[in-house]
Parts: C-alpha cells; sequence; structure tokens
C-alpha cells in the first residue's frame, strides 16, 4: 500500500514570453529563497533584452538558473515528474534526511550534451531511487535539482550554490553528470577539491577521474572494448574490419573509445589504416547531421565484415540507415557493427530500420551496461531489477516517456546512481545510533557517506550469492575498492552483448561474460546478472 504523500503547490511561470511586473516579482522572492536556504526554482524563462538575472539567480545558456527543490523546466514535459521529486522532498523534510543533487540539464537542443528523451528517461530513474531510498528505514533522500545547462559549460555558478547551502540542507553528495567532455571533466574536478563526492551514472571515457572523490556506476570504454575482445575472439568468424570515427576534438568520450578501440582491435583488424571519420551532431563542434556517405563508401570498398563505431550514440542511426541502403556493401556476407554504450537506444530497433537491417545482413553488436531483454516477463534479470521495475511504474505512472523508455539504460543507471548515495547515507547513519543526541556537523556527515562509499566492497562471502555491503542496483550488483579500482570504477558490475537483431536460438541467460576487474579484484564477484 502506497504512503501517502503531501501536495506541493509549485510556481507555474509561462515560458519564452516577456514578464509582467507580478511575474519578476515574484522571480525575486523564490530567488532569496534560494539564497535563504530554502531551494526552489530550477529555470525562470529569458525574458529577452540586456536584464540580468533576479538576485542569486545566474544567466546560464540564455536562461536564469538556480538550484531546485521542486519547480519547471524549459521543457513542460518535465513537469509531472518534477512535481513528484517536489512532493517526495517535502515528505523526506518531515523526518530526519540527507540531500544530495542531481546535476544534469534539464533543458535540450539539437546540438546539447543530452537529448529531451535521456533527461527524461535518467530523470524518471532518480526519481524511481529516491522513493526506493525513502521506503526503508533510516534517514530520507532530499533530491536538489541542480541545472547546469543544456550544454553543461556554465556549471561553475551551480557549484557554488550548493556549496553555500544552508547547514540543515548541506549535500552529502551530487549525482547526474551525463556526458565525457573537457566541461565535465573540470566540474568533477571542482567537485573533488570541494571535497563533494559526485557520482557519474552513464560516464563511461576511462580519463573521467577526481582521485577519491569521482565514482562511476557504468564500466568505462576500457571495459567495454575488452568484453567486445573477448566475444571476437570467441565467434572466429571476421576477416576484414573498419573503424568509423567522430573526430571531434573536444569529445573525451569519442576520443577515449578511438584510443581503446586501436588497442584493443588496431592491429588484428589494421585499423589505422582502414577507417573513415564523420562529424558528431553534439556540442560546440556540431557538424552537419547525417553525413555517412563517405565513410560508408570507404569501408565497402575495404570490403569490410565488421565495423567498429566510436562515436556517439545519437548519430549512430544516420549510419546504419546508410549502411542499409548501399546494396552490395557486405559483398553477400553478414555485415557487423561493433558499438559501446550504456544501453541499446529505441531509435535503432525501430519497425522499420529493423526490417532494412534484416534485408541487408546488418547486426549490431553493443557491449553494454545494462540489457533490453530484462524487461522481458521470465528473463534473468539483475536482483536489484524488481525493485527498480515498482518503483519506476510508480513515478512514471501519467507520464509519457515514448517508446522503450527502458532499453536506452539510463533509467536504470541514474536509478542506482541515486541508490548509491542511501546506500551510503543509510550505513553511515547506522553506524552512529547517538546521531540524534549529538548532532555531527554537515563536513562530518559528508565525510562519513563518502568513507562508506569507498567501502561498499562487492566480495561475496563464502556460498552467497548477493554482497553485503554493495550495490544490488537495476543494472547488476557491484561495488567500489578503491585498491582494484584507484580510478573508481564499478568493482564486479557485467559488461553485457546485446546482439540486435538477435540471431535465432541464442540466448543471454546466465551470467554476464565479462565482469569488471573480475580478474584482479581480491575477492570473489557475486553470481547472477
Amino acid at each position: 500500500m502506497p504512503r501517502p504523500r503531501s501536495a506541493v503547490n509549485l510556481a507555474r511561470l509561462p515560458l519564452r514570453r516577456p514578464w509582467g511586473p507580478g511575474e519578476k516579482a515574484l522571480a525575486v522572492l523564490l530567488a532569496l529563497a534560494v539564497v535563504a536556504g530554502v531551494a526552489a526554482l530550477v529555470t525562470v524563462p529569458d525574458w529577452g533584452g540586456d536584464e540580468e538575472c533576479p538576485r542569486g539567480v545566474s544567466r546560464v545558456e540564455g536562461a536564469c538558473m538556480a538550484v531546485a527543490d521542486g519547480g519547471f523546466t524549459h521543457d513542460p514535459g518535465l513537469r509531472g515528474l518534477l512535481r513528484g521529486i517536489a512532493e517526495e522532498n517535502a515528505e523526506a523534510a518531515r523526518d530526519t534526511y540527507r540531500t544530495a543533487a542531481l546535476t544534469m540539464p534539464y533543458s535540450s537542443d539539437e546540438t546539447s550534451a543530452m537529448s529531451p528523451a535521456l533527461i527524461e528517461h535518467g530523470l524518471a530513474g532518480a526519481a524511481a531511487a529516491q522513493r526506493s531510498v525513502n521506503d526503508r528505514p533510516g534517514p530520507k533522500l532530499r533530491l536538489l535539482l541542480a541545472d547546469i545547462g543544456k550544454d553543461m559549460k556554465k556549471w561553475r555558478p551551480v557549484l557554488d550554490t550548493l556549496e553555500r547551502l544552508p547547514a540543515d540542507q548541506s549535500l552529502i553528495a551530487t549525482v547526474g553528470l551525463p556526458s565525457s567532455t573537457s566541461d565535465s571533466k573540470a566540474a568533477i574536478k571542482s567537485l573533488a577539491e570541494r571535497e563533494i563526492p559526485s557520482i557519474g551514472p552513464v560516464i563511461t571515457s576511462s580519463d573521467m577521474n577526481a582521485g577519491r572523490y569521482f565514482f562511476k556506476t557504468s564500466p568505462s570504454n576500457a571495459h567495454f572494448t575488452a568484453a567486445l575482445g573477448q566475444y571476437l575472439e570467441r565467434e572466429k568468424d571476421s576477416e576484414t574490419g573498419f573503424l568509423v570515427l567522430d573526430e571531434r576534438a573536444q569529445d573525451t568520450y569519442s576520443r577515449d573509445l578511438e584510443r581503446h578501440i586501436l588497442q584493443q582491435f588496431g592491429k588484428k583488424y589494421d585499423l589505422r589504416r582502414n577507417s573513415a571519420s564523420f562529424v558528431g551532431t553534439r556540442g560546440d563542434e556540431a557538424g552537419t547531421p547525417n553525413l555517412f556517405r563517405i565513410p560508408v563508401l570507404n569501408l565497402c570498398a575495404a570490403k569490410a565484415d565488421t565495423v567498429f563505431y566510436a562515436g556517439r550514440d545519437e548519430d549512430l542511426p544516420a549510419l546504419v540507415e546508410r549502411l542499409a541502403d548501399t546494396s552490395g556493401c557486405g559483398y553477400r556476407k553478414p555485415l557487423r557493427l561493433v558499438k559501446v554504450g550504456i544501453g541499446l537506444p529505441p531509435e535503432l530497433t525501430g519497425k522499420d530500420l529493423t526490417a532494412r537491417m534484416r534485408k541487408a545482413g546488418i547486426r549490431l553488436v553493443d557491449a553494454a551496461a545494462t540489457d533490453p531483454a530484462w524487461r522481458g516477463e521470465g528473463a534473468p534479470r539483475p536482483d536489484g531489477y524488481g525493485a527498480f521495475d515498482r518503483h519506476f511504474a510508480t513515478v512514471t505512472k501519467g507520464e509519457k516517456l515514448g517508446p522503450k523508455p527502458l532499453d536506452d539504460g539510463y533509467a536504470a543507471m541514474y536509478y542506482d546512481a541515486v541508490r548509491t548515495v542511501g546506500e551510503a547515507s543509510g550505513l553511515a547513519y547506522e553506524d552512529t545510533p547517538e546521531e540524534s543526541a549529538r548532532p555531527k556537523s554537515p563536513e562530518r556527515i559528508r565525510k562519513d557517506v563518502h568513507n562508506k562509499l569507498l567501502n561498499l566492497n562487492p566480495d561475496r562471502r563464502g556460498d552467497a550469492v548477493g554482497c553485503n555491503p554493495c550495490i544490488e542496483g537495476a543494472s547488476g550488483t557491484y561495488g567500489f575498492n578503491p585498491r582494484a579500482s584507484s580510478g573508481l570504477w564499478p568493482v564486479c558490475k557485467g559488461v553485457h552483448i546485446v546482439e540486435y537483431p538477435a540471431p535465432k536460438g541464442r540466448s543471454r541467460a546466465g551470467d554476464p561474460p565479462y565482469r569488471t576487474y573480475g580478474g584482479s579484484f581480491s575477492g570473489v564477484c557475486p553470481k547472477g546478472q
């Protein structure tokens, strides 16, 4: 039986039109509330001109932004999810609670760091995790919404605001940086300098590290390519390879993935010679969409049967379409397109594109942190997936999330990142039963939570299936061990090889074929997904 939730009246200001005097006054009052310690506003509309933002609010990428515990964004489609988080925050404030900030974009355009669908899916996963944490004993979790802008460039004013929160709202961690870029790397370094732990739900670039303060819940590009190496070694059916890479210098993710693909497969497939580039459609260096004609002509001329892709998922459907429309490219052989990622984007599995892939003999091979097969009835799935599924259904009831909202994996990964913070917070609280009589300083609480994050050791005890303490998340069972991974990548996290369209008769049941640090970790990884 769901517990009752209090109602919260949220400010609802119109978008993209000039403000009236009353609305300006309301914005100032809300901004003053932020300064006073009651975070109440995510973004306010840009009223145009050179007029400065209200006091306490910063202009970021053309909008006035602050930190919020609920409210609205540029995208009206997020209002239902944000209203649910606001209500949960109000409920948490009635009890002992801890505060975490969800630092991510809340608006998007065609070149932004996150698409509208990924923002929505990640936010829904975070909301589901907050419900999961708050339905258990221990301190409740309050989620502040920290809008770092659609391109994540003007993050500093937001972090300054978070650092200055009053003692009763002081942060234990931030969650959410969604993309491996030079700007997000600077942000995690700044958080580490402030000794604020941060968790990246979908960061995979192996050089996104910040000492002992930046935790990742996804395998890295190094892990993904190692898992692909094992897969291709088993298959033994490839003759010629080709690399298609995003050439944008500022895209840390693509550059890191290119480096690992070349290290793992460059010599065997002669990829330094057999390669062609394109310009991706995200960020400052964004190129014209869908320009894959030359790479496809080159890989067809090379008679490649295995194509390695070093770019972002947003650009991949255009490459698949170009390949499918280029008759004879596979020279009557199946063409395998190898990629890595969090999940399998719905844009790649639509009915029309799937039919064209089957006709052209194209198969995707995705080394992924999540597997769309988990949502199938009776399918093998991680131990923590059931709880995620229940809470996700609750927070998204009545929301229009589009087709296959779980397939890209963002909901599961944001859920896991927020659950990780909640797990560490609960363990720190359990170790201090005298806290109610002798309150700790915010700095001490944050240090205790940070220590628990560092010690979520996934070692399986004896014949036990699970582990304690560790995270039983939607994407698997894992933990952190600074001695196994000084970069704080997850230990024992499974990498799943997802083939689409799936070959007939091939099952993905059982343990994942690859686990992060499975060979170097001093303990024993848990069984199961």
